[in-house]
């Protein structure tokens, strides 16, 4: 097989697996998913606890951790939705979608965003909400800009390169 044609399998897999990844997460009930992020909580607010040197107790972390999980879980979103879009971007680049890739793996990602927002609908506790479509979507448009940033930059250093 060519390289580019093992590379675009390869690239539309990933993105097949991500897509699932994210489907997992929002198949949980909300007290599943309120379980891992209220661990997750504790567990940032623990590690600061030890870096900074803190002498907070078991209660004090406690109600630190309820105070974070709100952020924790929609940076949780904001990135899931970023490595997709990123997974897509690439897709697009080895299908040799170069222009408009970056708004068509924005476009793509939003979408996904809402059916997953949908989807939630029909899970115990949980709700399809138009807000976390914006947050899951604004995620995925910071790390578009942020390779196009990168790419940018890169191309400027090569054309630097040859003059």
């Amino acid at each position: 097989m060519k390289r580019k044609r093992v590379w675009r399998i390869v690239s539309v897999a990933l993105i097949v697996v991500w897509a699932v990844v994210i489907f997992s997460f929002s198949a949980q009930p909300d007290t599943e998913s309120s379980e891992i992020s209220g661990h997750v909580s504790y567990r940032i607010v623990k590690m600061w606890n030890q870096v900074f040197g803190l002498k907070h107790s078991g209660p004090e972390l406690e109600q630190m951790a309820q105070k974070i999980e709100y952020p924790v879980r929609k940076a949780a979103h904001m990135s899931e939705y970023a490595v997709l879009a990123l997974l897509i971007f690439q897709a697009l680049t080895a299908f040799d979608r170069k222009k408009n890739r970056g708004c068509m793996a924005l476009g793509i990602t939003a979408a996904y965003a809402a059916t997953d927002e949908f989807h939630q609908l029909f899970v115990p506790g949980r709700a399809g909400r138009v807000t976390d479509v914006l947050i899951d979507s604004a995620g995925a448009f910071l790390a578009l800009l942020a390779i196009h940033i990168i790419l940018y930059y890169h191309k400027s250093e090569i054309r630097n390169r040859k003059r």
